[in-house]
């Protein structure tokens, strides 16, 4: 196990997307139900509250200028069949409303890692990816939704 870069660990991401922090760029209901559970602190798992299905995997680190590699991250996800992103994000100098202990974010530089590995980064403002999030678990639900059969009834 290698020793951690810095002496604290960031929560800045942690405390942004906690849904007192992020419903102020979406609805109150869109916020709810973006429930993400922290994995080693670094990567997020997007589920839905009621049938805890996995939507989409996050690696999450602090935007120092790295390319942040994510090999594992891009292989969980084809094996599992959801999306996956590296979202590396740039601390403000004011606090989270939300969590005073901790900057606010100010940007993020995103990448989609599978399917269609994207080649560059794209930048977003916190709302811009608050946005993302809610549509990608949208673009999900979608795919997992259980349809009846046309001939459920007779069989």
């Amino acid at each position: 196990m290698r020793l951690e870069q810095y002496e604290i660990r960031d929560r800045a991401y942690g405390v942004w997307h906690r849904a007192p922090s992020i419903r102020r760029y979406l609805q109150a209901a869109q916020a709810e139900s973006l429930t993400m559970v922290d994995l080693d602190s670094v990567l997020f798992t997007e589920y839905d509250n009621g049938a805890k299905v996995p939507l989409a995997l996050v690696e999450v680190a602090r935007d120092i200028g790295q390319e942040k590699p994510a090999g594992v991250i891009q292989h969980l996800a084809q094996l599992a069949d959801v999306p996956a992103y590296v979202a590396l994000y740039t601390p403000s100098d004011a606090a989270n409303p939300a969590n005073p202990n901790w900057s606010d974010i100010m940007a993020f530089r995103v990448k989609r890692l599978w399917p269609r590995p994207e080649p560059g980064w794209r930048v977003l403002s916190p709302a811009q990816w608050a946005r993302a999030l809610v549509q990608i678990r949208g673009w999900q639900m979608r795919r997992f939704e259980v349809h009846e059969a046309a001939n459920d009834d007779r069989y």
